[in-house]
């Protein structure tokens, strides 16, 4: 079995198609016109008579100058021959309507007979043949295929037969184009089915052209072969990541059917996985057995796995603080597993911990678990864990669903408890390029969450109300030349209770790191918010090196009275006093510079809000590192 191109290479086996038309014109009668032992021939002798012909068409057809052809005496099988060679010629200079007449008046005797030869055009004079020079003539829509399929396979099946047939009469009726062009893109359609069922040792050509009144049946011989199946799957370039994981990711197994559409979508899999930064055009190679090949695609691994901290000051707002770890493509398994700790001094500590399976029994599907907390000593303490599955969309998207149960406990001032069961769905899109330092693209994401909360405070009835969650992404990016690109970056977040209050456990914040440079972490919060951010950056290195101008925009609502469990009127409040509850707009402003050092990405950050001193700043120290 030899490598086939995959549909990304369509054009190129087409123009290969193009050619084989021509050499297969050229050689089809190539057993029967080769020149048998003329020692060995017997019967009558015949002189040519071939005037009608020119000399260039005469020669090439009898493989020797034409003078030569007219002076000599010729066998009968040699004229058979002869016909069917200068046919295939008047063919290949696209007169296929054109018929070849050979008329034998036998000798008497010891004289040698008469054979006239000459081409019958229906559209000229008898004899004439249209020339190079001239072109082909487009192909007319009369053109028909007629398929004959070597084997018993289910690819020779009367309905093989039928789409055969129908993808050529279908590619070769295309308008404009020449007839040899018409005839090469219907056995390039035929060779595109056989592809598309797998049978990557298959191949069609043509056999014969036959002019029949106002059609031309163009018989193609099918030899389907048997189907392909996968052998081994190779990344080439990968050091890491180990076959077997690449191949669960890309949905791909031992022994499964190849077809291109299977392995373009493997292609996307593995782009999307985000474990490499360039994954190249798949290969399809021969294994050990002609029914058996290996998909070869190169790549590139991407340094996935990242550390990050970020070490925060604000005037009025103490220091604050994040480190998160992330862990991809462990041990070369496509697993990855991550840590977050985020210190918000008196807004409280939060804490996340995650791991995702790349691949679910080995299917590409990934399943994913997360385990969340917040804790505010003076308020409450809520914990989260979530289930979910996940799915590749496209080479670029990925869907999800999720389950999970939070539960808070209030404490403090606060009495009681609550807990909800929620099921979630998301979308996401993801196009930015380079991911780390992007110069042009664009991502989204988009999740929802509903459910039912149970609330349990002292004194009081159980009660249940309905909770939906939800939230919207955006990023993109733009080059303004120079090394420089312009950023933009968009997120909303809400949430809706049937009736009530609205607890404290349920506020979205903006603030600090959060969206909104220039004030203090989580300096906002309400049921609804939303944070914009504009930056011009000159970008020093792909890696994360840049400096940059950066304008920020928040907006907060808070649509209903704040609640924490049973407690005194306005307790809830108060214990989040650092955080302004009122609804309206913010902004901030400022300038960044991001640079590489030994071991990673060192940065520092200065926000202001408007009309804000400098002595009123906010700082932001970053370190991050990938390997």
């Amino acid at each position: 079995m030899r490598p086939l191109p995959l549909p990304r290479s369509r054009t190129v086996a087409r123009s290969a198609g193009a050619l084989a038309l021509s050499l297969v014109l050229l050689g089809a009668a190539a057993p029967a016109a080769a020149s048998p032992d003329r020692a060995a021939l017997r019967g009558d002798r015949f002189a040519l008579q071939a005037a009608a012909i020119d000399d260039s068409l005469l020669s090439a057809a009898a493989e020797e100058p034409a003078p030569a052809a007219r002076a000599r005496l010729w066998g009968r099988l040699e004229l058979e021959a002869l016909a069917s060679r200068l046919r295939d010629r008047v063919a290949v200079r696209g007169s296929l309507e054109a018929a070849v007449r050979l008329v034998l008046h036998p000798g008497g005797g010891s004289s040698p007979g008469e054979a006239t030869l000459r081409v019958d055009h229906p559209d000229a004079a008898p004899g004439a043949v249209p020339s190079r020079a001239g072109g082909e003539r487009p192909a007319r829509s009369n053109l028909r295929g007629a398929i004959r399929v070597e084997g018993d396979s289910a690819a020779g099946s009367a309905d093989a037969r039928a789409a055969y047939a129908r993808a050529f009469d279908r590619a070769a009726a295309a308008p404009g184009r020449a007839r040899l062009q018409a005839i090469a893109s219907g056995v390039a359609a035929v060779r595109d089915l056989l592809l598309e069922s797998g049978h990557y040792a298959g191949d069609a050509a043509v056999d014969s052209i036959v002019p029949d009144g106002a059609t031309t049946w163009v018989h193609v011989g099918v030899r389907p072969g048997g189907a392909v199946t996968l052998e081994a799957f190779e990344l080439e370039g990968a050091r890491a990541t180990r076959p077997s994981a690449a191949a669960a990711i890309a949905g791909v197994r031992r022994g499964d059917r190849l077809r291109p559409a299977k392995i373009e979508a493997a292609r996307d899999r593995l782009l999307a996985s985000e474990l490499f930064a360039v994954v190249g055009d798949p290969r399809v190679a021969p294994g050990s057995a002609p029914d058996r090949a290996r998909i070869v695609i190169p790549v590139e691994e991407a340094r996935s796995s990242r550390f990050e901290g970020v070490v925060g000051a604000a005037q009025g707002g103490g220091v604050t603080g994040a480190v998160d770890l992330a862990l991809e493509n462990i041990a070369g398994t496509g697993r990855a597993a991550g840590l977050r700790w985020t210190g918000l001094g008196a807004a409280g500590t939060e804490y996340a911990v995650r791991y995702r399976e790349p691949a679910l029994f080995g299917r590409p599907l990934d399943a994913n678990a997360a385990l969340e907390a917040h804790v505010v000593d003076s308020l409450f303490t809520r914990t989260r864990w979530a289930l979910g599955a996940g799915a590749r969309a496209g080479s670029r998207g990925r869907v999800t669903l999720s389950f999970a149960r939070t539960g808070t406990t209030y404490g403090g001032a606060a009495r009681g408890t609550n807990s909800d069961w929620t099921a979630s769905a998301g979308l996401a899109w993801r196009s930015l390029a380079p991911s780390v330092n992007p110069r042009s693209g664009y991502s989204v994401s988009l999740s929802g969450d509903a459910g039912r909360r149970r609330e349990v405070f002292p004194g009081f009835p159980v009660a249940s109300r309905s909770l939906s969650r939800g939230s919207i992404e955006m990023e993109g990016a733009l080059p303004r030349g120079g090394g420089a690109a312009l950023y933009a970056s968009a997120r909303a977040e809400g949430t809706s209770l049937g009736g009530g209050s609205f607890p404290a456990e349920e506020l979205h914040y903006v603030g600090g790191n959060e969206g909104l440079r220039g004030h203090r972490e989580r300096a906002f919060a309400g049921s609804r918010i939303a944070a914009f951010t504009l930056e011009h950056r000159w970008l020093t290195d792909p890696n994360g090196g840049r400096a940059y101008l950066f304008a920020d925009a928040a907006w907060h609502e808070l649509a209903r009275p704040l609640a924490a469990g049973v407690s005194a009127p306005g307790s809830a409040a108060a214990a989040l006093a650092r955080t302004e509850l009122s609804d309206g707009w913010d902004f901030g402003y400022g300038a960044g510079l991001r640079t590489r050092a030994a071991s990673g990405t060192v940065g520092v950050e200065l926000g202001l809000r408007p009309g804000a001193s400098l002595g009123a700043a906010t700082i932001h120290l970053r370190y991050g590192s990938r390997w």
